[in-house]
């Protein structure tokens, strides 16, 4: 890893900083680095220093500070002073082979006789029974909720107070439907947006949300509503499951932070598959680090999880590819859209969507991206945009970003039928 990549694992740019400056501290003794590991002890508040450790085989930390961001400054510093000036090889210390040979060791064998077999999956069958019910009557709670909004009328949803909206939160986090908490906080996020077109939005995600109440019982959709519930499926079933072999290209992404969770996601264009998701989550402060090197094109297996499309996937084995290539884009605007409409009718809820288009061009304000035809959509004013700008001149370009139903989140560009390049 260079210093910029390690950087950007920092979980936050308050921890990048002070790494930063904590690598060209003099406060460091007894550093080193093996086959497998670098470590090294950093003066801090205390009398006895902070022993840091990495693992180079995945990079993941330990220190003894009492940081919770991971990775902590030390750690990402003493990376940092190994990429400047490699440390000093040696054997490792007693405290970091203790702790790499606690990573190396297997898992306590798991009882694979008939009756421990058949005692977990009685076990597991109760769970998921246990859970269903919850739900059944979180989406209970949920119609009535929405009754009363109905009665209420959406012109009050201003004036209710944060305790109002919390407490349907809570109470469907409690049924072990998040999903529905998540939908429910979407509504809430669009009455406190305000603006001109609040109503509009707000009346929207309370009719999505009416109608996943209404198709929880249902055989319709059913992988989509599960998921939409809040039901999930691991990553190593989705991994032990089939995979779709093709050339990837990683072009759109969206970085997203709850308070609780942070989330990036990737549109990634398969050129026979076309779009699909990858997602990554990192809690307890850590920054998530995007599953696939972005814009950079691979070739290998991604496993997709039930669902509608663009379906998400898990990452199965990849291998750089080499340069990107042109990429499909729709000739106008209104083909794009037209697009979606297979997607739209298979997961209504769904509120972001890759598009791209041949040859536009931006207006005089900036403000819409127009193609041949004339016809225009709106783009988000960002970063993107601006180097959309620097690096078209104004020339027509094709353009590829997320498109929410309001405006376009730029993602990539290219010169007409080249490779794109991502921005951001």
């Amino acid at each position: 890893m260079d210093a910029q990549t390690l950087l950007g694992t920092a979980p936050d740019g308050q921890v990048a900083s002070a790494a930063t400056r904590l690598a060209g501290s003099s406060g460091w003794h007894g550093t080193g680095r093996g086959d497998t590991a670098l470590w090294g002890l950093c003066a801090g508040s205390g009398k006895n220093p902070y022993q840091v450790c990495v693992d180079l085989a995945d990079r993941a930390a330990k220190c003894s500070c009492p940081s919770r961001k991971f990775p902590c400054k030390h750690a990402l510093a003493l990376q940092l002073r190994d990429v400047r000036e490699p440390l000093p090889a040696g054997e490792p210390p007693a405290w970091v082979a203790e702790w790499l040979d606690r990573r190396a060791r297997p898992a306590t064998a798991v009882d694979d006789s008939p009756e421990a077999v058949l005692r977990r999956a009685r076990a597991k069958e109760k769970t998921a029974l246990a859970r269903q019910d919850a739900v059944r009557g979180g989406v209970a709670g949920l119609t009535d909720w929405l009754a009363d909004v109905a009665g209420s009328g959406i012109a009050g949803l201003p004036s209710r107070d944060g305790a109002w909206w919390r407490s349907i939160e809570a109470r469907m986090v409690d049924a072990q439907a998040k999903g529905l908490a998540a939908a429910v906080a979407g509504v809430r996020d669009a009455v406190a947006a305000g603006g001109p077109a609040w109503a509009h939005d707000a009346a929207d995600r309370l009719g999505g949300l009416h109608l996943l109440a209404r198709l929880a019982g249902s055989p319709a959709l059913a992988d989509v509503v599960r998921r939409r519930l809040g039901f999930s499926v691991t990553e190593e079933e989705v991994r032990a499951g089939a995979g779709w072999a093709d050339r990837w290209v990683p072009l759109l992404k969206l970085e997203s932070d709850d308070g609780l969770v942070r989330t990036v996601r990737q549109w990634v264009w398969g050129r026979e598959r076309g779009w699909v998701v990858v997602v990554r989550h990192e809690g307890g402060g850590g920054r998530p680090t995007p599953p696939l090197a972005h814009g950079v094109p691979v070739q290998g297996v991604l496993h997709p999880y039930p669902g509608a499309p663009p379906h998400r996937v898990a990452v199965g084995g990849v291998a750089v590819a080499g340069p990107v290539g042109p990429v499909d884009a729709a000739p106008s605007w209104r083909e794009a859209l037209a697009g979606l409409e297979a997607w739209l009718r298979a997961d209504p809820w769904e509120r972001l969507h890759p598009l791209g288009c041949a040859g536009v061009r931006l207006t005089g304000d900036t403000a819409h991206l127009v193609d041949g035809t004339g016809r225009g959509l709106p783009v988000r004013a960002d970063v993107a945009l601006d180097q959309a700008l620097a690096v078209t001149g104004g020339a027509a370009f094709d353009a590829w970003g997320l498109w929410d139903g309001h405006s376009l989140r730029l993602g990539a560009v290219a010169g007409p039928g080249r490779a794109p390049e991502v921005l951001g």
